[in-house]
């Protein structure tokens, strides 16, 4: 896990969880340039341990396929621990998830390839819902 705290006047925590090393270090960028700070995991297990000692963030954007766990079935373990967590699933295999949980309040599909500008407004996004 790499947790960023050079940018103290963050505008919130942004939960990363992708297993491509490379994907993970330039999204977790990203997001910092937009003016978050962010946590960075590789996996669902990772990100529920965290979750549960280092308290809320804002939103989890979440890759589908990790390593241990589907990123829809660690959406609901994540928001049964923090019921308004907003959910970003950063996908290129859109078809894997259910339109009932895209329905869900404060949800959003990023389709992959994204670039920073549409990771920022959809991060926005769900965070304004």
């Amino acid at each position: 896990m790499t947790v960023s705290e050079h940018n103290p006047a963050a505008q919130g925590k942004i939960m990363l969880v992708e297993d491509d090393p490379m994907i993970r270090a330039l999204t977790a960028e990203w997001i910092e340039d937009a003016g978050y700070s962010v946590s960075e995991f590789s996996n669902g297990g990772e990100a529920l341990r965290a979750l549960r000692t280092e308290g809320t963030c804002q939103v989890a954007v979440l890759d589908l396929s990790l390593p241990d766990m589907r990123g829809d079935d660690l959406a609901q373990e994540l928001r049964a621990l923090q019921p308004d967590l907003g959910l970003l699933f950063a996908t290129g295999n859109s078809d894997d998830l259910s339109a009932a949980t895209l329905s869900r309040p404060r949800t959003a599909l990023l389709r992959k390839p994204y670039s920073a500008r549409d990771l920022t407004q959809a991060i926005e996004g769900v965070c304004a819902a």
